[in-house]
């Protein structure tokens, strides 16, 4: 999720359970420990594959940041020896807003590496858009009115009721996703091929059906409560233009991918492109893999430049 988003919910939880022994320092620590995780994006991997990749990796593990928690906890204590009369709520105002923020992440279509070093796919519940306002401002609504009123037990009781409302506004988003795939179950071309769900830009409303195949790959947008015929479009994954090419990064990105990409030749170089994040005709992720169609040379991967975003064409394509 964006960093708001992330600075929010860590501000929210750590609120919730430490503005009574700790104040307003729980808000601030919260908002910390909430965004810290990303920081990961300071790193260098040397490719843009394995910037993509390695993104929302160790940083990101449940394993991780339960430890760093402790550590924390642990240094905490050492320097300030009084927060040990209140050493359960110090350890959830540490806790929470660090191992939240992968959890949520782990709702979108990007990929999140829970459990790493366990060398499994990345966790994509895909159930909520990077930004989605309706799950964002009620957490906005509480913590602004809990710093202005910590004292408040009106606004500590608003605070806890706001973060239920993201909460079931995640749960939601699941439920609309597994009507979704009820949906599918009777589809000819959903049932042939690798099927990924996921919702449209800044909502949960309207989401996009992704059924892959070998040779092709295809489209439709739908909603939950939907009763017609899925109408689909066709596109070529573009695998044939491998032509036997394989390379660590490849097998690296369909990996993180689960497969779900498209190879096109620009001028002579390879592109490979990820398709559960974005839109029809509109993917922000493209990256070179080689060089020289004759015989595809490895390259050091570069991130291509993002499509231009033709708003008045993208609502002709999204249709149901």
């Amino acid at each position: 999720m964006d960093s708001i988003t992330q600075i929010a919910l860590g501000t929210s939880v750590a609120g919730l359970v430490g503005i009574k022994p700790f104040g307003r320092k729980a808000l601030i620590a919260g908002a910390l420990l909430g965004t810290l995780p990303d920081l990961d994006v300071l790193l260098n991997y040397q490719t843009a594959i394995q910037d993509f990749t390695f993104h929302r990796g160790f940083s990101h593990s449940l394993f991780v940041l339960t430890a760093l928690s402790l550590l924390i906890y642990w240094l905490a204590l050492l320097i300030r020896p009084t927060l040990s009369e209140h050493k359960k709520s110090l350890f959830l105002v540490i806790f929470l807003p660090l191992i939240t923020h992968p959890l949520l992440d782990a709702f979108t279509t990007y990929g999140t590496q829970l459990l790493w070093p366990i060398n499994i796919p990345p966790v994509n519940w895909s159930s909520i858009f990077i930004i989605d306002p309706l799950y964002t401002l009620p957490l906005l609504f509480g913590i602004i009115g809990l710093w202005l009123n910590f004292r408040s037990p009106k606004w500590q009781k608003i605070n806890a009721f706001m973060l239920l409302v993201s909460s079931l506004y995640l749960i939601q988003g699941q439920v609309q996703r597994l009507q979704i795939n009820s949906q599918l179950e009777q589809d000819p071309i959903a049932q042939n091929g690798q099927v990924f769900i996921s919702p449209t830009p800044f909502n949960t409303l309207i989401w996009r059906v992704l059924s892959y195949q070998e040779d092709r790959f295809y489209v439709s947008f739908t909603h939950a409560f939907n009763q017609q015929p899925l109408t689909w479009q066709a596109f070529d994954t573009g695998r044939e233009l491998l032509n036997g090419f394989n390379s660590d990064e490849l097998q690296r990105l369909e990996w993180f991918s689960s497969g779900l990409l498209q190879f096109t030749k620009q001028e002579s170089q390879l592109i490979a492109t990820d398709l559960r994040v974005g839109l029809t005709l509109y993917y922000p992720f493209s990256f070179s893999l080689a060089e020289d169609e004759a015989q595809w040379q490895p390259v050091i991967s570069q991130k291509m430049a993002e499509p231009e975003i033709n708003w008045s064409k993208l609502s002709e394509l999204i249709h149901f």
